[in-house]
């Protein structure tokens, strides 16, 4: 069953909240996302995650254009949930210290993504090309038909495994966020060869990439790109070969509902069984791409960074990928980057109370004695009553953030835009057990980059 729309009602330009209060559009997004905590994303990538301390969830359809017109000021364009299903979303505990017993279901996907937007007309092929090697393998080789669709993005497309198709028997030989850290590890372990070969007849237009991670938001069905006046929309992998880019047109989209709401319980347990088997344990995320054009492009540095910026901005691209929280991400990673250059001049062998300099607002009516600690990535950091991080007697605000690290990467004449998208783009390859783990963090993700 498809879906159109007259030209009539965009007239001249796009208008979002238009799009968004279509009762169509609004109920398909609903639907697929409840359970999910979801994300807005609006204008230079600014994002809205939390509403107040609560994660943003959608509890009626009419939610939808009411959030949107609420954010206006970010001009908001997309719209996206977590890949994890949540027993509850109420407050900030359920997605951070309650989070593994708060997972119900996770699903597994495939991102294939076309390296420029703009190259998206001659792209596009390929990616369905990809899509039709992946779901091929599913299929034939392993056995799940029923319980597999294929989601247009915008500007790429992403195969993914109805949640559903795993049975509570093998939900409960793991976690959730492992399972689907496994199955989709081990899919493109096994298809890598043939993908490789799309790629390069490709000449390097897309790449494909394992970026399941805890809390990683994916778009929603009939969501908007981010930039592109194009619609996201599900297919049964049968339609692949029929697709073209004028199915994700606003005023035309061709949207096959029933998509991703088909599934067959059980049908994915021997895959999820094997993959568990086979991958875990096993860290390394497969990323498919020519060497000839790669995933992250930067400018070369006219100065050297240094490594305190190179920290703080490695920090913050692990919190936020943990947490999806923008303005805390850039208090954390200014915070770490602080407390790491402190341990490499002091350290434990020196006097804890040597006074150093502090970067960031001092407290004030608030006692440093009393500010409470929290738990985040397997580090005790004291937190404001604001919600920022602090060292010593001083918070870390974003705004720190933004003269102390970002302009440190401007003034090496690299865009900060540009750093942060690398930053997320190479963090996400590491899987939680890394992220969440200090020393690991170090010692994989940070010393291996901190010069270059």
């Amino acid at each position: 069953m498809y879906s159109s729309k007259t030209l009539a009602l965009w007239g001249k330009a796009l208008n979002v909240i238009t799009y968004y209060s279509q009762k169509e559009v609004m109920n398909e997004i609903h639907q697929f996302l409840r359970g999910r905590w979801v994300a807005v994303e609006g204008e230079e990538k600014r994002w809205v995650r939390w509403k107040g301390s609560k994660p943003l969830t959608i509890e009626e359809p009419s939610d939808i254009p009411t959030i949107l017109r609420e954010y206006s000021y970010l001009k908001p364009r997309s719209i996206y949930g977590t890949i994890e299903v949540f027993k509850k979303l109420d407050d900030r505990s359920d997605v951070e210290s309650k989070y593994d017993f708060n997972v119900i279901k996770v699903t597994p996907f495939i991102d294939i993504d076309v390296v420029d937007d703009l190259l998206i007309e001659r792209a596009w092929i390929y990616v369905i090309e990809v899509a039709k090697v992946i779901t091929s393998f599913l299929c034939e080789e392993e056995g799940v038909c029923r319980s597999v669709y294929v989601l247009w993005t915008g500007a790429g497309a992403h195969v993914r495994i109805n949640e559903n198709s795993f049975s509570e028997n093998v939900l409960s030989e793991d976690h959730p966020i492992n399972m689907a850290f496994a199955v989709t590890e081990y899919i493109l372990r096994n298809t890598k060869e043939r993908i490789v070969k799309v790629i390069k007849d490709s000449g390097g237009l897309i790449k494909v990439e394992n970026v399941v991670g805890q809390k990683r938001v994916f778009t929603a069905p009939l969501s908007l790109h981010r930039k592109l006046d194009r619609v996201a929309i599900a297919m049964n992998p049968e339609n692949l070969d029929l697709f073209t880019l004028s199915w994700t047109e606003p005023d035309f989209y061709k949207h096959d509902p029933e998509a991703w709401r088909t599934y067959e319980v059980g049908e994915s347990d021997d895959l999820a069984r094997k993959a568990l088997r086979l991958v875990k344990g096993k860290l390394a995320r497969t990323s498919i791409a020519l060497t000839s054009a790669p995933a992250v492009s930067i400018p070369k540095a006219e100065i050297k960074v240094g490594r305190f910026p190179v920290m703080g901005l490695l920090q913050a691209a692990r919190y936020y990928l943990l947490t999806g929280d923008l303005e805390r991400a850039k208090s954390f990673g200014l915070n770490r980057a602080i407390f790491y250059a402190w341990a490499k001049y002091y350290g434990p062998a020196r006097s804890a109370s040597r006074k150093i300099k502090v970067i960031g607002k001092k407290l004030e009516g608030e006692q440093p004695s009393k500010v409470e600690w929290v738990e985040v990535a397997g580090e005790r950091v004291k937190v404001s009553k604001n919600g920022w991080f602090i060292m010593g007697d001083v918070e870390q605000r974003p705004e720190d953030f933004d003269r102390n690290i970002a302009r440190k990467f401007e003034a090496a004449g690299i865009r900060f835009e540009d750093a942060w998208r690398a930053a997320l783009e190479y963090v996400s390859r590491f899987p939680p057990s890394v992220l969440e783990n200090p020393q690991k963090f170090f010692k994989e993700v940070y010393e291996p980059v901190r010069d270059s």
